[in-house]
Formats: C-alpha cells, structure tokens, sequence
C-alpha cells in the first residue's frame, strides 16, 4: 500500500472534540498524520489563528499536502484568514461535516489518494447518511460463489458472506474493506438490504448499515476475483481484531 502522503488538520471551536475526532479517524486510518486544532490557547471554547496556523505548517513541514475541516461559524473564517498566506502551499479547505469528512478523508489519504482525491472524499461524505439497525445474532460463516458470463458485460464475480464483526460494517471493518478495495483495477460493489455501496468508501460501506449476522453480496469484474476473495474472507472471518 502507498506511503499516506496527505494529512489533516481538523479544527472545532472545541478542543476537546478536535481531539476526540482525531482519536477516532486515527484508529482508521494508523498511518495518516492527523492534527486536531480545536479551542483557545487556554482551553477555552472558541478557534485560534496561530494553533491552526501551526497545525497546518506542522503537516506542511514534513511535506504532506493538507486537508483542512472545521465545525462551524468562526471556525471556517479562522480557517479562511490563515490560508490567505498560504496560497501557493498544497492545503485544500472543505466545508464538510466535520465528523463525517474527516472519517471519509482519512480513509482516503490512508489508501494512498493524493490531496485532490482526499478532499474529494471529505466533500462527498455530505451525501452519506449512515443508517442504524440493531445487531443481529452471532454470524457463522457462509459462502457462496457464482461468475456471471453474460456476453453483453465483462466477465462478473460475486460473494455472498455473513458479517462476522460484532460492529458490523462500521467503522474500523469498513476501513480495511476500503483499504484492500482500493488494490482492485474496476470497482468492487457490496450489496446488502437493497442498497450498494463502493467498497472502497469507508462512508458508502457504514451507510449500508450491515450488522453482525447479516449477509452481504459482493460483485465486480472477474479479473479482480483474488480481491473480492480477500474481502469476502476478511469480512466472514472478523476484520475488528
């Protein structure tokens, strides 16, 4: 896998959840530099120029390109004023839902995608809606395999596998879904309860809301088959270990 080469710098009127958010976007995405710069100097509820400011030239410095996310109001004109001076540096600002575009961004610069890409993710993850649904009983593990050779297509493979994790489809599972997706040459579809999503979106695949026990089917071009394979078997083994 591609050595990250973005990071990201989440700033919130909040320190506290800057932190929090960095906390939990690290644990899926380990490899990926992710600054929080939330509150005042002090501690205090509100943003400051000059922690956002070191923040980003910190990243800057060890030459990563930057994705900039922030909560709401001040924080955006914070953001905004710091990066007068910084037009010719490789930051992108987002205006995203914090949360949610900083777990699709991190995914993404963990898999490799360059800054463009990256900030694509986090803008993306404002049409994501993740769904909730009660986990089901403890899965066994089940498959089945068919290759669909209609003439009028390329060559298909599909999976069918039971969720093992007991978070189902969310969270760390879905990263290292969408980390060996990203390895496949078309795209690998995961399809549960009528709805699909791009395995290798961490966001699309938590939306799915697939819980412990349900079953997913997988398909895409037969020529990515090993990769299909790897992912059913992960997901019908547990990937939350």
């Amino acid at each position: 896998m591609a050595q990250p080469h973005v990071g990201l710098v989440l700033v919130s009127h909040s320190a506290k959840l800057a932190e929090g958010l960095a906390e939990l976007a690290a644990q899926m995405a380990p490899d990926v530099t992710i600054r929080p710069a939330g509150g005042l100097e002090d501690g205090a509820i509100g943003t400051s120029y000059d922690l956002i400011d070191t923040a980003i030239n910190d990243l800057l410095s060890q030459e990563l390109g930057v994705v900039v996310l922030t909560d709401i109001g001040s924080a955006t004109m914070t953001v905004e004023s710091v990066l007068e001076f910084l037009d010719d540096e490789p930051v992108a600002f987002v205006d995203a839902p914090l949360v949610e575009a900083a777990i699709a961004a991190a995914t993404a610069a963990q898999q490799g995608d360059d800054l463009a890409a990256v900030a694509t993710a986090a803008a993306k993850a404002i049409d994501v809606f993740v769904a909730s649904k009660s986990s089901g009983s403890a899965a066994t593990i089940e498959s089945e395999s068919t290759v669909d050779t209609t003439p009028a297509t390329k060559e298909s493979y599909s999976r069918t596998v039971t969720v093992a994790d007991a978070a189902g489809l969310h969270a760390r599972p879905a990263s290292k879904v969408a980390e060996m997706a990203a390895a496949a040459d078309g795209d690998i579809i995961i399809s549960f309860d009528g709805e699909e999503a791009e395995a290798d979106s961490a966001m699309m695949l938590m939306s799915l809301g697939a819980s412990q026990g349900d079953s997913v089917a997988l398909s895409g071009e037969v020529d990515d088959t090993p990769v299909i394979d790897q992912i059913a078997d992960a997901i019908a083994q547990g990937l939350d270990d």
